[in-house]
């Protein structure tokens, strides 16, 4: 006789379980997943044209960082754009 036993512990240290306890499957072996390929980087866009049903011409500037500005113009809108984008040029 043990310690424990001597103590009345036995009754803690029994091999089995009572029946009420829910018993799991064995693990299973999995074969490791194939490294991923990494994901080829593609070119940033850094603006987008476009056109909305509307009639509407837009133009979204992007950041590196996440964030974008669209505008919305009209056909006038979207000239005065061309003649502003025309005037820095360098005349020669």
């Amino acid at each position: 006789m043990n310690f424990f036993e001597f103590l009345g512990f036995n009754k803690f240290m029994k091999d089995t379980e009572p029946d009420n306890v829910l018993k799991f499957p064995a693990p299973k072996v999995i074969a490791k997943m194939p490294p991923v390929q990494p994901v080829k980087e593609q070119p940033k866009e850094h603006y987008r044209v476009g056109r909305r049903d509307d009639g509407f011409t837009t133009l979204t500037l992007m950041s590196d960082g996440g964030g974008a500005i669209t505008l919305l113009m009209n056909e006038v809108a979207c000239e005065q754009l061309i003649k502003m984008l025309r005037a820095t040029y360098d005349k020669e």
